[in-house]
């Protein structure tokens, strides 16, 4: 065991659950009780994506709402040992009792009809996090994958309000346009949940120099992505890949604000060596093997995703 406490900003654990009928406590999913149970520490978002646009036999909203309770019936069954995270004050409880720490987002903002008046319901449910769009245009800004439109005027009161409740804003996997469109109205940090590097590989799902350097002015982050495909163009990658893209952000000035947010359930290819989130603890050894500080490695593994928390006064 290494002695990193991990916060991650992004898997998508929840739905497969669901979707397999999967406890955390007996499951095949790459975030379980178990291999949680080899982290110093370990507290994550949950996200919960409607998937617009795919035949899952149910509405976004249905999606959203049965996927988010069979959620919240799992942590309450599990009596203690997982905890769903509101605040702070919680993610430090539950960190200190060796607990796992659950935050929920929402992936697409379908899953509350894309209206700005059921966030409050959202936060209330425990939603901590929201990405405006998943891989279709919706009501609120186009996503990456259709280099879609900027925000709309309904994308710009849900923007204001998510943040004065106090959930994140998240614009992985919207347009860029979009994007700068956030970056006008801002007050408080943004984040790239499960983010990489454009220039070190050119997918739509990642951020150019300059969308990250404007997250950093926000006060937010880039939460690193395990996929393949968002950290290699082949899709060939391994642990020393996810340090160049960390390595990259850093020379950017971006100490401080890299995080991680590794896709886990979400991806069918991690790089060689990641089979589950213990693998961190191998992540975190090859940064130190490779001249990263203890410091600037718990920075990325949970020391800035927990700023950006307390700056959002959840």
């Amino acid at each position: 065991m290494s002695n990193y406490v991990v916060l991650d900003a992004h898997c998508d654990t929840a739905a497969e659950l669901w979707k397999r009928g999967e406890t955390l406590d007996h499951c095949t999913t790459d975030v379980s009780l178990a291999a949680a149970g080899e982290l110093a520490g370990y507290g994550q978002f949950f996200a919960i994506c409607p998937l617009p646009g795919l035949n899952t036999g149910y509405s976004c909203e249905a999606f959203y709402e049965n996927c988010l309770q069979y959620f919240r019936r799992e942590l309450e069954r599990l009596g203690g040992r997982a905890v769903l995270i509101r605040s702070v004050q919680e993610l430090e409880a539950a960190l200190q009792a060796g607990q796992l720490a659950a935050f929920l987002s929402l992936e697409g903002a379908e899953g509350i009809s894309c209206d700005p008046g059921r966030l409050e319901e959202a936060y209330a449910q425990g939603i901590r996090m929201v990405t405006l769009t998943w891989n279709a245009n919706n009501a609120l800004a186009g996503c990456s994958k259709l280099d879609g439109p900027g925000l709309t005027a309904l994308g710009r009161e849900f923007v204001r309000r998510a943040q004065r409740l106090g959930i994140l804003v998240d614009v992985s996997h919207i347009s860029e346009k979009a994007f700068w469109d956030i970056m006008d109205i801002a007050e408080k940090p943004v984040v790239a949940s499960h983010s990489n590097s454009f220039t070190l590989c050119h997918h739509n799902r990642n951020l150019t120099d300059a969308q990250f350097k404007a997250l950093c002015e926000t006060g937010g982050f880039a939460g690193i992505n395990l996929f393949g495909y968002f950290l290699s163009e082949d899709g060939k990658a391994d642990l020393d890949t996810v340090r160049c893209h960390m390595d990259h952000f850093l020379q950017l000035g971006g100490a401080g604000h890299i995080a991680l947010g590794g896709d886990l359930d979400g991806c069918d290819l991690l790089p060689t060596g990641f089979r589950s989130v213990a693998n961190y603890n191998d992540l975190s050894s090859h940064l130190e093997a490779s001249g990263f500080s203890p410091e600037t490695i718990q920075d990325i593994f949970s020391n800035t995703l927990k700023r950006v928390v307390t700056s959002c006064a959840m």
